[in-house]
């Protein structure tokens, strides 16, 4: 037990920084807990017989005998705060609640650990549980006024939410975790899924800007743009995200030759579908120069339509305005 002694933890920081007086921490009631070595270990040695009885049973007393487990887990860590035992308990209390099934209390737990003990060895594998409560409940589009009453593996409400929450917050405490672009990823996918384009298009871009070693660089490049394609609201609004469209389909072209030959006729299709829009806006904005008789600027519009956009309908559109205000004057008389 070499490494149970010395106090760690964030808790245990605080109190060596703190200017509190020592005294008053030691009233009952508000200041620490007392230590009680001895029953903490018998809680710990208690809690892994129950564990280890509820791992080779089956069903309904699985679960009781886990349930079991996690109880004296979280007794153990009580009576010996600040240590490695309580790290442990932390962990393997969240353990039990966990293949209990009782996912709700598994992530508080999980998130208690993290916080408590932030530099824990148990990173890895708490992200990966974390990972996947995560993308459990992102399965249930529930809305918030659906209330969860006997189901104990979900939130009370709002069960999709509670699971993108879950991943966002693993990023917030790991984010160069091994499993941080895969959080990234599954964030995105499911805004994709709701059709919040522009959030899905900014997920995309964080996981293309901070993880870009990632082996979902390419999905990434591609529902980007495919996102910024869905969020384009028309030649009267912003044309940023056409311009993110075209920067994010160039840049997988250039950088992922052979995945983007695989998917040649989409890839196409959007990159003419960038273009499409792009002569639109410089049509719209020629037409509305010529209606104001302000004919040099309707050409240098059109001009631009046909230098940059000649495949395009809107091509022959603008020679047909550069014809009719040939010889007129260049702005109103």
């Amino acid at each position: 037990e070499g490494n149970w002694i010395r106090p760690e933890g964030s808790r245990a920081d605080k109190a060596m920084n703190s200017d509190v007086p020592k005294i008053l921490r030691k009233i009952p009631g508000l200041g620490e807990r007392k230590v009680d070595k001895e029953l903490a270990r018998a809680k710990l040695q208690e809690a892994n017989g129950y564990y280890q009885a509820g791992t080779n049973a089956q069903g309904q007393e699985r679960k009781e005998l886990l349930r079991k487990a996690a109880a004296s887990y979280i007794e153990a860590g009580k009576n010996w705060a600040s240590s490695s035992l309580e790290q442990d308990a932390h962990y393997m209390a969240a353990e039990s609640y966990f293949f209990a099934e009782d996912y709700p209390k598994a992530e508080d737990y999980y998130v208690k650990l993290i916080k408590e003990y932030p530099r824990t060895r148990y990173q890895d594998r708490v992200d990966q549980r974390r990972m996947e409560i995560g993308n459990y409940w992102l399965q249930f589009p529930d809305k918030f006024y659906n209330v969860n009453w006997t189901d104990k593996t979900r939130p009370w409400n709002d069960t999709q939410n509670h699971g993108k929450r879950v991943l966002e917050k693993m990023l917030l405490d790991s984010p160069t975790g091994r499993l941080a672009d895969d959080a990234t990823m599954d964030i995105a996918n499911t805004e994709f899924k709701r059709e919040n384009w522009n959030e899905a298009l900014d997920r995309y871009r964080d996981l293309i800007s901070v993880y870009t070693d990632s082996p979902h660089q390419f999905d990434a490049h591609f529902l980007g743009a495919k996102s910024a394609l869905l969020a384009y609201q028309g030649p009267q609004y912003s044309s940023e995200p056409l311009e993110q469209a075209d920067k994010l389909l160039k840049q997988m072209v250039r950088q992922f030759q052979k995945q983007s030959s695989e998917r040649k006729e989409p890839i196409a299709e959007m990159l003419a579908e960038v273009q499409y829009r792009q002569a639109e806006r410089l049509y719209e904005e020629a037409t509305y120069r010529n209606n104001k008789q302000e004919y040099a600027a309707a050409i240098v519009y059109c001009d631009r339509i046909l230098d940059n956009y000649p495949d395009t309908p809107y091509a022959q559109k603008a020679q047909k305005i550069i014809d009719t205000a040939e010889g007129k004057p260049s702005v109103p008389t």
